[in-house]
């Protein structure tokens, strides 16, 4: 995992940190999609996902702030739970960057991948 942290994570920052960002400035569903589709060809959503785990660390999602201290698996479990939601419930990625939540993730797996290249 970490090799596909620190060769994907920069670029994904770099790619979408001024589209992720926070506010009620409009942003395409289509780019919301070219997003998780970029997420799961990086390897950085879950393939085994337990919902009870996502219950026990969905506090992170009140307060993107704590999303800093986060691990790499509360960022990915955050990430793949929202994928999933999204599809039965279609905005939810939008309500998560308009609170903060999808840049302060793109934000910890680019400082994870800093802390990797070091």
């Amino acid at each position: 995992m970490k090799l596909s942290v620190s060769n994907h994570t920069s670029d994904l920052y770099a790619k979408y940190v001024n589209v992720l960002a926070c506010g009620d400035k409009p942003i395409s569903v289509g780019k919301l999609h070219e997003f998780t589709d970029d997420l799961a060809k990086s390897q950085l959503l879950l393939q085994d996902f337990n919902w009870d785990d996502w219950y026990l660390n969905s506090h992170l999602v009140d307060r993107p702030e704590y999303i800093a201290d986060a691990s790499l698996h509360e960022c990915q479990l955050l990430l793949t739970a929202m994928t999933r939601l999204e599809r039965f419930s279609p905005g939810v990625m939008d309500n998560m960057r308009r609170q903060g939540v999808l840049i302060a993730i793109l934000e910890r797996y680019n400082n994870f991948s800093m802390q990797l290249a070091c």
